[in-house]
């Protein structure tokens, strides 16, 4: 099993960091490890999607958790492995603690964890920066 785990403080606000996060197929603007991203429905548990990343095979998600501004839960499965993202928002002080925790485990999660684990760590911190300065600008407007 593999767990990483990163949080972040910005001053956006939990409305715009939900409406970056509604908006999968613009994931790849803050998330530079996706070539595309898209849902088949509206941002509701139950909803699948597909994504692919880069160098990547395609694989499809479902939304398994979504409480609109606070939490959702997307889930993949891989080959005799599951990935299990959690992205939750709490609002305090005038600032929000954004947080994504991602899971892997299954048979063949120790080797998706070396494949893909390890690049998946290093970039979390990277793409959850970016993704804040993205829900920052929406306030902006």
């Amino acid at each position: 099993m593999l767990i990483i785990k990163h949080t972040v403080e910005t001053i956006a606000s939990p409305k715009a960091i939900w409406q970056v996060w509604q908006d999968v197929s613009n994931w790849k603007t803050w998330d530079h490890g996706i070539e595309f991203s898209k849902i088949d429905g509206p941002f509701t548990t139950g909803t699948t999607g597909t994504l692919k990343p880069k160098g990547g095979p395609l694989i499809h998600t479902k939304l398994t958790h979504v409480q609109p501004m606070k939490a959702f839960v997307d889930e993949a499965k891989l080959t005799l492995a599951h990935i299990v993202v959690s992205h939750s928002l709490t609002e305090y002080a005038g600032k929000t603690q954004v947080t994504h925790k991602i899971e892997m485990n299954g048979p063949l999660a120790f080797l998706w964890a070396f494949l893909i684990g390890r690049n998946m760590k290093k970039n979390l911190p990277i793409e959850m920066q970016s993704m804040v300065r993205k829900a920052e600008e929406i306030d902006r407007k």
